[in-house]
């Protein structure tokens, strides 16, 4: 994998020989392994090197390998990427029945398995043989089946370059209107996605059709445009093409001058290309003898005599292409001038720019040699940033990794110290209940049954045996309420209610008072502290018991619900009521206001004589 992945690197480095090197190691390894679909993607890596070095039969013979694999084990994917890059090669050789072949056989398959943007590409790829061919109508409708694919996905790239490749065939047949439409959305999504090139090339388009319809002035600023963008990025292709249209643009408007200035500068240019490919020669050439040695001694030995002796041979071969360069220019400047009446200079202009080539040449190779220095130099401080990057994040993670176990071992911590604690509170809460119910309870029970014998047996009436008694079965009745209260199993809100509606039902029943008892669905969910859930309902057993006592009522309400965040608790009667004004606070609403605040809860109570009476209760929940 190590071995592929610096293939890829170097491959989009250009470095094709490096690139080649590191593929076929990773296919000697796939090899000893077995592994079908990982050496049938070397294959293909394998392959598409060649292609790009210009050797198309050992790229073939790589994708058929890579292709056979693939069909040996079902990669429908990898099937359709084969017979695209097969269809490349039988284009390039100017074979393009064969290519098309290929090319719909992949479109096939991507429209088997719904891949859309092999889909989009294998249209595209369909488009540009038709186009080639000259047969405009398929190649249009090709490219716009591309163009519906790629919108489907969202591929801006995609859409962009079909937008382009349309622009380019309405162009070619003359239909201006469409052509501008396409050139004008492709424009639109270069630069949407910063594209400098392709906003580049496009700008150029534009200024072509304009010229063609006879606009000058809308064909230079295109020009301007795409000027400044090409010089801002170093497209230097661009920036040639760029000085001859406007060479053209100015012949065209009878600015002959500025013609000639704009041709010197665009022969310049291509001067200036030719030299820059002599010096990649020079620069790949070295690369691949420097690959091929395996001896460190014998490299550091031998391998700066030959490189020398090869630049000199290959200096010579570009001076004698500059030699034959400079003639077909000569040939060229010659053809322009007659186009744009210019006579006379244009030989002379040659013979210096052919001068100043040769010059050149010295300095740029001792500029490609320190370039090249530097390119090594750089390699070595990126692969040390790369070990400090990757260094900085396992540390980064490691941190991360630990503050977070250690966050999770807190809660873990905290959630268990807290269930903890709530099982204890939950055990002495029942340890409560059940001493008060069988202690307590059993002794004021004895109290109240004893008073009561000695009552029966002693032949005179004894009123403090009564009130004993009284006092007992009251205390009793108070008990069983705390006792209620403390046990954990009656938290729920729907056993309070219970609790109440059994309460008014003995207490009013008794005495054939009608009475109704409203309690929404929802507030059974609530869950009261122990606190709120005692007084709450010693607040209702106190208006309770006021009501049956001194209301005289016939009729009562019981409502409760939950209203605005609050839990709210209203009782009315239709008795005889009193006078707030007059009102004299017993123990009984003593008792219920001071319940009220030790729970931050509201109480109100209306009443008016002969209109019964109204307490109503709110609680935040």
């Amino acid at each position: 994998s190590s071995y592929k992945n610096l293939g890829s690197i170097h491959m989009h480095q250009g470095n094709l020989a490096k690139s080649l090197q590191f593929h076929l190691s990773a296919l000697k390894i796939f090899e000893e392994l077995e592994s079908k679909r990982e050496i049938a993607y070397a294959s293909e890596s394998i392959g598409i090197v060649y292609a790009e070095q210009g050797n198309d039969p050992e790229a073939l013979k790589y994708y058929f390998i890579s292709l056979k694999l693939r069909e040996e084990i079902g990669d429908k994917l990898g099937i359709a990427s084969s017979y695209i890059n097969i269809g490349i090669i039988n284009y390039n050789q100017n074979n393009n029945e064969e290519a098309l072949k290929y090319f719909n056989a992949s479109c096939k398959i991507n429209e088997d398995i719904g891949d859309q943007r092999g889909i989009a590409k294998s249209y595209q790829t369909i488009c540009i043989i038709y186009y080639t061919e000259k047969k405009y109508i398929e190649a249009l409708r090709n490219c716009q089946t591309s163009l519906k694919a790629y919108q489907e996905i969202g591929e801006k790239k995609g859409i962009l370059d079909a937008y382009k490749i349309m622009g380019i065939i309405y162009q070619d047949q003359s239909n201006h209107l469409d052509a501008l439409n396409s050139y004008q959305s492709a424009l639109k999504l270069s630069k949407e996605i910063g594209d400098k090139a392709g906003t580049c090339e496009i700008l150029e388009n534009l200024a072509s059709l304009y010229i063609k319809l006879n606009l000058p002035e809308e064909s230079r600023k295109y020009l301007e445009e795409a000027f400044i963008l090409a010089k801002e990025i170093g497209y230097v292709d661009l920036i040639r093409n760029i000085y001859f249209s406007q060479a053209k643009l100015d012949s065209l408007t009878g600015n002959y001058p500025q013609a000639l200035e704009h041709y010197k500068l665009y022969t310049a240019f291509k001067d200036s290309l030719l030299n820059e490919s002599n010096s990649k020669t020079i620069a790949e050439m070295k690369t691949k003898y420097e690959t091929e040695k395996k001896d460190k001694e014998i490299h550091q030995l031998e391998s700066e005599k030959q490189i020398s002796n090869l630049q000199l041979r290959v200096q010579q071969e570009s001076l004698n292409r500059i030699q034959t360069e400079k003639a077909k220019i000569h040939t060229e400047n010659l053809y322009n001038i007659q186009q744009v009446e210019l006579l006379g200079n244009e030989q002379k202009l040659q013979q210096l720019v052919m001068e100043k080539n040769q010059a050149d040449l010295i300095a740029q190779k001792a500029e490609t040699d320190r370039k090249h220095d530097q390119v090594i130099l750089l390699n070595k401080e990126g692969e040390i940033q790369k070990l400090e990057i990757k260094k900085q994040t396992l540390f980064i993670n490691y941190l991360a990794g630990g503050l977070i176990l250690f966050a999770l071992l807190g809660f873990f911590a905290y959630n268990n110290y807290s269930t903890r604690q709530k099982l204890k509170l939950q055990t002495l809460r029942n340890k409560i209940a059940s001493d008060l119910h069988d202690d307590v309870g059993s002794t004021l029970s004895s109290i109240s049954i004893f008073s009561q014998i000695a009552q029966e047996q002693s032949k005179e009436v004894i009123p403090l045996l009564d009130t004993i008694g009284e006092s007992s079965r009251k205390m009793l009745d108070a008990m069983a309420d705390i006792v209620w209260t403390i046990n954990p199993e009656n938290d729920q809100f729907e056993k309070i209610i219970l609790r109440m509606r059994s309460f008014a039902y003995e207490l009013l029943g008794a005495k054939n008072i009608d009475f109704e008892f409203i309690a929404e669905d929802d507030i059974s969910k609530i869950k009261l502290p122990m606190e709120v859930r005692k007084n709450l309902y010693l607040i209702f057993k106190e208006a309770t018991n006021n009501m049956v006592k001194y209301a005289d009522a016939s009729k009562a309400l019981f409502a409760i619900k939950e209203e605005k965040n609050n839990l709210s608790m209203m009782i009315r009667d239709n008795g005889k009521g009193f006078d707030m004004n007059k009102l004299t606070e017993g123990n009984g609403i003593k008792n219920m206001k001071k319940r009220a605040e030790e729970i931050g809860a509201k109480l109100f109570i209306d009443s008016f004589p002969g209109s019964g009476t109204t307490i109503q209760l709110k609680i935040a929940v």
